[in-house]
C-alpha cells in the first residue's frame, strides 16, 4: 500500500477521488467539492491522501495533523476494491506512523453494519470515548449529526480537542 498526499485541486488523482467521496459519505457527512478544493491547497494541517495498491487507485485517506493528536476524517475505499484489507492497511499506517492520540468518529451502533464498523475499530485498537457527541455541520446552518467519539486511547481534555476540531475542521468555511 501507497498514500500520496495530495495538495493541488487539479491533481489527477483528486478529480478522480471527488466522485467517491460524494458516494461514500452522505451529504451531512462531507464538505462541498469546491471547500474541500480550496482547503486542500490552503490548511496545511489536513492531509488528503490517495490510497494505492499495486499502482493502482483504491481509496481516499483524510486527516488532520494537530500538533499534540490525530482525527482521522474519511476513509474510503472503491466497491471493487474492497475486502482485501485495504482499510485495515490505512489503519496500520495510522499507527506506525502517527504516535499519540488518534481519534475518529463513527455512526453510533444502532444497525448491522454499523455494529460491525464500531466493533472493527475496536479489534483495532479504538474505543468509544463519547457517546453524546454531536458532529456538527460542514455547511452554515446545518444540523450536524448523531455521531460517537472513539480513539485508540484514553486521554485527559478530550472535551478540548474536539473544541478544536470543531473550529478547525467544521467551521472553516
Amino acid at each position: 500500500m501507497n498514500l500520496r498526499r495530495i495538495t493541488q485541486a487539479g491533481d489527477p488523482d483528486f478529480k478522480a477521488l471527488t466522485a467517491l467521496y460524494t458516494e461514500a459519505f452522505p451529504a451531512e457527512e462531507r464538505r462541498e467539492t469546491a471547500q474541500l478544493e480550496r482547503m486542500l491547497e490552503e490548511e496545511p494541517r489536513m492531509h488528503f491522501h490517495v490510497v494505492e495498491i499495486g499502482g493502482k487507485r483504491a481509496g481516499l485517506f483524510v486527516y488532520w495533523d494537530f500538533g499534540t493528536f490525530y482525527y482521522l476524517e474519511h476513509l474510503a475505499v472503491y466497491a471493487e476494491m474492497r475486502n482485501q484489507k485495504i482499510g485495515q492497511q490505512v489503519l496500520d499506517w495510522m499507527r506506525e506512523h502517527l504516535g499519540g492520540l488518534r481519534l475518529l468518529e463513527a455512526e453510533p451502533a444502532e444497525t448491522d453494519i454499523t455494529t460491525r464498523r464500531v466493533r472493527y475499530y475496536e479489534r483495532n485498537g479504538y474505543r468509544v470515548l463519547d457517546k453524546e457527541y454531536r458532529q456538527p455541520s460542514y455547511r452554515p446552518g446545518g444540523e450536524g449529526c448523531a455521531l460517537w467519539v472513539m480513539g485508540n486511547r484514553t486521554e485527559e481534555g478530550l472535551a478540548e480537542k474536539l473544541e478544536t476540531i470543531r473550529q478547525a475542521v467544521y467551521e472553516r468555511q
